[in-house]
């Protein structure tokens, strides 16, 4: 997640890590629950005075990070992957091609399941 919120802004504080779940979350990109014992990935966001705070499960959290970091390569300077990867492009459609084998991989993989490797 870049310093800056949706519409731009710039946030006041930001905090990312991993964590494993002593509750149950509800990933913000696929609404899966997120049991207790599994990891997920949160971001908060302190933006216009108000704490906000993102919770993606690994799957999510991995294809975030990938879209990311290709944005960050050749995407457009206002391009960004958004917290709950609702950009409204298929990546065919955005990049031309069909996505890498382990991001596709992605698509079948349930809570709990090891990650095929990102």
């Amino acid at each position: 997640m870049s310093d800056y919120y949706d519409d731009c802004e710039p946030v006041a504080v930001q905090d990312e890590d991993w964590r494993t779940a002593r509750k149950s979350h509800r990933c913000s990109a696929c609404g899966e629950t997120v049991a207790p014992g599994h990891r997920y990935h949160r971001t908060a966001i302190l933006f216009d005075g108000r704490w906000e705070a993102t919770v993606r499960c690994a799957r999510c959290e991995s294809i975030h990070a990938h879209l990311s970091a290709r944005i960050g390569r050749e995407g457009a300077d206002e391009e960004f992957c958004n917290a709950t990867l609702s950009c409204g492009h298929e990546y065919r459609e955005r990049w031309g091609e069909d996505p890498p084998p382990e991001i596709s991989a992605l698509a079948f993989w349930r809570p709990g399941d090891p990650l095929p490797s990102v």
